[in-house]
């Protein structure tokens, strides 16, 4: 901190990916765990770097190496093998560690890079800025459940089918929130409290309430239970300047990197 200026350095980088990574090795758990595990959900631990496949996911959203560096370089041939024999994947590699022999294995793998993600962190307590006519309360049972849900699905523009969440409820760690404009279901939202490292996970608001300040109050409500819990950093994530990216640099986070998302060829399909 200088000045009132948080100023993040890698531990933060290390902080963010080890926290961020578990999260989403919970979220694969809770796949896998659903009877016959019919997504074929798997993940691997490599330290504090991860690896995820579910090969009956559609796109990369679960099919993805993160936290990967030189350190686990040894390991990166057989995840290629892993990813090819599944629904294919990806690698999100960040700054702040030797990855240059992890870039050109993966590219003479026939990975090339299709994106880029932003990571932000920032101190536990950062001002708050209310918005008028938006409530934010924690979600606590199976009714607030499946309005949490709709939103989510709404928000996020999933269609076709349904994520069911009830496990959510009760991950370790989790938080459930959902906020409501006027009166009506607007957004939702999750925090993971890892210890004194905080996650602000998954987002959305309805395309309706869109411009209302639901983010933010979201942002707000979740920064200040993780700090109650004992956090005193906070970490989270979005597209490059996306709405929700502008909102983060609002609240006071601050860009910790952009990884760059490394995509790997898809898999020929058999016969």
């Amino acid at each position: 901190m200088n000045a009132g200026v948080f100023i993040p350095d890698l531990d933060d980088v290390r902080r963010a990916q080890g926290v961020i990574g578990a999260y989403t090795r919970t979220r694969l758990e809770i796949i896998a765990a659903r009877p016959g595990n019919p997504m074929g959900a798997e993940a691997r631990e490599f330290g504090e770097a991860v690896a995820l496949r579910a090969p009956g996911s559609s796109g990369g959203h679960f099919n993805y190496g993160y936290g990967f560096c030189d350190e686990q370089i040894e390991h990166i041939p057989a995840l290629i093998e892993w990813y090819a024999a599944g629904a294919g994947g990806s690698f999100e590699l960040a700054p702040g560690r030797e990855i240059a022999q992890t870039a050109k294995l993966l590219a003479a793998a026939g990975y090339v890079q299709t994106g880029f993600h932003a990571t932000f962190a920032g101190p536990a307590e950062m001002a708050n800025a209310p918005s008028a006519g938006v409530d934010v309360q924690r979600v606590e049972g199976e009714d607030d459940l499946k309005i949490f849900a709709d939103v989510y699905h709404l928000g996020w523009a999933i269609t076709g089918f349904r994520i069911p969440m009830k496990p959510w409820l009760t991950a370790p760690g989790w938080s459930l929130y959902l906020a409501r404009c006027d009166g009506e279901p607007a957004g939702m939202a999750i925090v993971y409290v890892r210890g004194e490292d905080a996650y602000l996970a998954d987002s959305a608001v309805d395309p309706r309430f869109r411009g209302r300040g639901v983010h933010r109050a979201l942002l707000d409500r979740r920064c200040d239970d993780a700090r109650a819990a004992g956090a005193t950093r906070i970490y989270s994530g979005a597209n490059f300047l996306s709405a929700s990216y502008r909102n983060m640099q609002r609240k006071g986070l601050v860009l910790l990197y952009t990884e760059a998302i490394l995509t790997g060829p898809q898999p020929k399909a058999a016969g």
